[in-house]
């Protein structure tokens, strides 16, 4: 396998962005990685950018069409049709673009918290209701509550659930057979799903997604949000690639797209989508894993060692961790006073995503290795100071 460089700390505090910057942070806050993304990608955004021409860019190209279709059948074993692929903003405004098509005001739109601080916004913003389905915690792990899912979802005026799979912030994967059991109440109480599965290619330990459409209860019944964001480190621009095998609802949810002033595809993010789904970018995605792995357990080797009574909670994609604090006896407040203040590593509080958030944190480990080293390091100096490890 190809060698590949993720000891360079990727930012931007070189360029005058207009942001607020503290050296004296660590920041594990976010989801983006701290890593630059795949050489192939840089180099073929380096040589469009010299080109001179940014101009419009058909988002029905074979090439960009056949590198996504070729994409999902080799790196995901998801078989689709060319006829399928939707090309749009982003998947947030994918999932926008759904809940304004398929829902009026006033509907619910179901998701299972904790879960992604930008749903809410989404569903807020349409003047929709956010349904809560909360997850069940059980000692570091996530199991959806089918029981009052069914109940949510034969209430006639929920009509949408927004399923994450891999689940964020959790970083789980939820199993074939619970998908099954979401897509059989949906065909029957007429839920349209809309799943975001963004998180896909950053799988660990030999596991997979299984992608929602795929099963055979959802594929007439569901969207299928995918994208280079996460994979690939671009979660500052707007783009995605929507999968709806329906083609009423793939007509219908176009209709709304282009309502709402799509027009031709990025040419900077066509670029990238293609070099993206190659085959170096598939050996960048597997060096990736093996590294933020071997990140991942030095994690978890700190924490068994030094604070035992916080809880890593089953990892199995993404490259961020979802941790328990809450047998630490803090309040949140004190916990992130701890750790930003005391420690100088930046988290994401868990209460932002919802309920059952509250005394979790969400961190990044998809950075060089010697920035996990020094933030482990400043975790454990600032613990034993505050008497948190003895």
């Amino acid at each position: 396998m190809r060698n590949f460089d993720f000891e360079t700390l990727a930012d931007a505090q070189d360029v005058d962005l207009g942001t607020d910057y503290n050296p004296d942070l660590i920041v594990l806050s976010g989801a983006q990685l701290h890593l630059k993304t795949a050489p192939c990608v840089i180099e073929a955004l380096i040589k469009r950018a010299a080109s001179g021409l940014y101009g419009w860019t058909a988002s029905d190209r074979p090439a960009y069409i056949n590198a996504v279709k070729n994409w999902m059948k080799e790196v995901r074993a998801y078989e689709i049709k060319k006829e399928w692929i939707v090309p749009s903003y982003g998947t947030l405004k994918a999932i926008s673009t759904s809940i304004r098509a398929f829902t009026d005001e006033n509907d619910g739109i179901i998701v299972q918290p904790p879960v992604y601080v930008l749903y809410s916004r989404v569903i807020t913003n349409a003047r929709r209701r956010i349904v809560y389905n909360p997850l069940i915690y059980r000692n570091g792990y996530y199991e959806m509550d089918f029981e009052n899912l069914e109940y949510l979802m034969a209430r006639p005026e929920n009509k949408m659930m927004i399923l994450c799979n891999p689940h964020n912030p959790i970083m789980d994967i939820w199993e074939e057979e619970e998908l099954k059991t979401v897509a059989r109440f949906a065909k029957k109480y007429n839920v349209l799903v809309v799943a975001d599965e963004i998180y896909a290619e950053h799988v660990f330990y030999g596991n997979r997604v299984t992608p929602y459409s795929t099963i055979p209860e959802a594929a007439d019944n569901c969207i299928v949000c995918t994208s280079i964001g996460k994979s690939f480190n671009f979660t500052g621009t707007s783009h995605s690639n929507i999968i709806i095998p329906n083609e009423e609802i793939r007509k219908k949810y176009v209709t709304q797209r282009d309502a709402e002033h799509y027009g031709s595809l990025d040419p900077f993010m066509y670029t990238a989508v293609v070099a993206a789904y190659s085959r170096e970018g598939k050996e960048w995605i597997d060096a990736l894993i093996n590294f933020v792995t071997e990140n991942i357990e030095k994690v978890k080797d700190f924490f068994s060692r030094y604070l035992p009574d916080v809880t890593i909670c089953r990892h199995r994609a993404g490259t961020l961790l979802w941790a328990d604090f809450n047998k630490l006896g803090l309040t949140e407040e004190q916990l992130h006073d701890f750790l930003t203040n005391d420690a100088g590593i930046l988290m994401d509080r868990g209460s932002q995503y919802g309920p059952g958030g509250e005394g979790f944190c969400r961190f990044q480990v998809g950075i060089p290795r010697s920035e996990l080293e020094t933030a482990l390091e400043r975790l454990l100096e600032a613990g034993k100071r505050r008497g948190i490890i003895k």
